[in-house]
């Protein structure tokens, strides 16, 4: 536990020095609030009436905070790759299975912390805290997914970006389902948070949880994170 905490406050030491982290880690959520607090509302009232198309707004801006800190994740193990770290630890007190499931939990958490919070700082939607919960904890989930299929995909930080963007425009693309027939949507149940975008959409319009999208969030993610997490131990 102990080494834990040394690891801990070693990462907040990294996550300070850079200032691409700092960035990441403080200034995107904060453009986001200010986009969905002032911007948005401020285009729905004087331009263009975007009320209707709230809940999908909000949906979009919520994706990208696991995004972000999965995007931190994996940036943060490259560096370690870099730096033969992930070898070291096969003679250090803690595994290295261990200590990439500290990783990515530790971001997951901090993903979890702004996730939960979003609805209340951004003002697009009203939602119950405690029905919202499970789906926070879902959109959470995918902090680490993102991070291993970037470190699963790419070599190095400049590939990283590549797709990261590529990503990027691929795991908005569920949010179609919004507006696709009840059983043509199911097209996009390949991509892993089109659950957590139907489980959020029922609170949202019906007021109560889905637990069968919920339920079939958890495992798709959790499924795909063991098929990753074992294929990035296989490559490094």
């Amino acid at each position: 536990m102990a080494y834990i905490g040394k690891l801990l406050v070693n990462d907040l030491r990294n996550i300070l020095r850079d200032k691409f982290y700092v960035y990441a880690f403080v200034a995107y959520p904060i453009i986001f609030v200010v986009m969905t607090r002032f911007v948005i509302p401020w285009i729905s009232e004087n331009v263009y009436y975007l009320e209707p198309f709230y809940p999908m707004l909000f949906m979009m801006m919520t994706i990208m905070m696991p995004m972000i800190f999965g995007f931190i994740t994996a940036f943060l193990i490259m560096d370690e790759r870099d730096e033969n770290l992930l070898t070291v630890l096969r003679v250090m007190p803690i595994s290295r299975s261990a200590y990439l499931i500290y990783r990515m939990l530790l971001m997951t958490l901090f993903s979890f912390i702004y996730v939960a919070i979003f609805p209340a700082l951004t003002g697009l939607v009203e939602v119950p805290f405690l029905l919202y919960l499970p789906v926070a904890v879902l959109f959470a989930v995918f902090t680490p997914v993102m991070a291993l299929i970037i470190n699963v995909l790419a070599s190095n930080k400049v590939q990283g970006f590549a797709v990261m963007k590529t990503l990027g425009g691929a795991f908005l693309l569920p949010l179609f389902a919004l507006f696709i027939a009840e059983n043509w949507k199911y097209v996009f149940g390949l991509i892993p948070n089109f659950w957590t975008f139907m489980a959020l959409d029922k609170v949202l319009t019906i007021g109560t949880n889905d637990y069968i999208h919920l339920g079939v969030g958890f495992a798709v993610h959790l499924a795909l994170l063991a098929v990753l997490f074992h294929t990035f131990n296989k490559k490094f």
